[in-house]
């Protein structure tokens, strides 16, 4: 506000100081040329009272009257010599003032008004280098900081206001999603603990002498309270990334441990489908983050792989480094993806088509949280070949 003010002030200052000037000039120079022409017109009659004393009185009575004069006397001064532009009456100096001084107040008005505009210039530069350094710290989650506010300044008044309000629609959205996880929190302990029963209930009937039938239905149960289990602890881990809360290391570790311990739990499945599994390129490249994590990431992309690859299939996994990124490729011999499906892919609950009946379309949501936590990208296609493939990208840069 005060830097506008004396932006304001130069201005009107220049513009005062102009015309002050002004009617200075044009006072002076009204005085002047009253004088200049009163002693042209003395030293006319001065000249006619010497050569002709006795006309003395008529020229002067003519001259009142001034009928016809201005004509006739152009037409004498012509004659000798006294045409337009020579001032016979007013010093030399007298026609270069005349035009001197408007020019010289045109001069300081546009001085005075490239001091203002060169002053606007820089204040605005200096506003803007602030609006940008306080949306730069907004970003970075320092809406304590703000700017020095005035009154005049409306653009910043809408900005202070959308962050007022920006922030308390984070705040809110935070103790939210924090309260959901506390509750999915609490709602998971509590079916643990019942399906944990369950299953130790289902564990005892099972040792009893029943027939084949009825053991075959128990062991239905049991594979769906081992599903119900999983499920709870899925979406557990997904509400406590949503709130931020979950706890992930920082450790460097080895590439190809991590993918041998994520494909453990599903090597007896592919040994009975027959399938064939190899990792290439994971020799000596090391990622840093949270191993166990990063392991469960891989394993549910992979237990997806080895639901979807038919007898006597493979699954690969190519890995290769760079200055920029780490890139995973995990490829099976499968069906592949529906087009329809694509864009869905790692959406929570999602069931494409060609998905299993017993899914419950949360693992690759799970997976892509937990890479994408950890500075990664992972996206799905369909290969050359047909089959599904996942595409997995772990930045350096943090």
């Amino acid at each position: 506000m005060r830097d506008k003010k004396k932006g304001n002030r130069i201005l009107i200052c220049g513009i005062v100081l102009s015309i002050c000037l002004f009617v200075l000039a044009g006072g002076v120079i009204l005085h002047l040329s009253e004088t200049f022409i009163r002693s042209g017109i003395a030293d006319m009659a001065g000249a006619v009272g010497i050569a002709a004393p006795e006309q003395l009185g008529g020229v002067m009575h003519l001259y009142k009257s001034g009928d016809g004069l201005r004509d006739a006397g152009e037409e004498i001064l012509r004659q000798y010599g006294y045409g337009r532009g020579v001032y016979s009456f007013a010093p030399a100096w007298f026609g270069a003032a005349a035009y001197a001084i408007p020019f010289g107040m045109l001069l300081i008005m546009l001085f005075s008004f490239g001091l203002y505009w060169r002053h606007r210039t820089k204040e605005a530069e200096k506003r803007t280098a602030a609006l940008s350094g306080y949306l730069d710290r907004i970003m970075e989650g320092q809406y304590d900081t703000l700017m020095q506010h005035d009154t005049g300044s409306e653009l910043e008044d809408s900005i202070y206001k959308a962050v007022v309000l920006l922030r308390e629609e984070r705040e809110q959205a935070q103790r939210a999603k924090k309260n959901l996880a506390d509750n999915m929190a609490d709602l998971s302990h509590q079916l643990k603990t019942p399906a944990a029963s369950i299953g130790l209930t289902l564990s005892l009937l099972k040792k009893k002498a029943w027939d084949e039938e009825t053991k075959e239905d128990i062991g239905r149960m049991e594979g769906q309270v081992s599903r119900l289990q999983q499920l709870v602890g899925s979406m557990l881990t997904l509400s406590r990334l949503d709130a931020g809360v979950l706890e992930l290391e920082e450790k460097e570790f080895d590439l190809e441990e991590m993918l041998v311990d994520a494909v453990q739990p599903f090597v007896r499945q592919m040994e009975e489908k027959g399938i064939c599994f190899g990792i290439r390129g994971a020799d000596g490249i090391s990622l840093s983050g949270d191993f166990g994590w990063c392991s469960e990431a891989f394993g549910n992309i992979i237990k997806n792989c080895v639901e979807h690859t038919p007898e006597q299939g493979n699954i690969s996994i190519a890995c290769r480094d760079n200055p920029i990124y780490t890139e995973i490729v995990i490829q099976d011999s499968g069906r592949g993806f529906d087009e329809a499906d694509l864009p869905h892919l790692f959406e929570r609950f999602y069931r494409g088509a060609g998905f299993s009946k017993d899914s419950a379309g949360i693992g690759l949501a799970l997976a892509k949280s937990i890479i994408e936590k950890e500075n990664g990208t992972v996206t799905a296609k369909n290969t050359e070949t047909g089959g599904a493939g996942f595409y997995i990208k772990f930045y350096h840069c943090h």
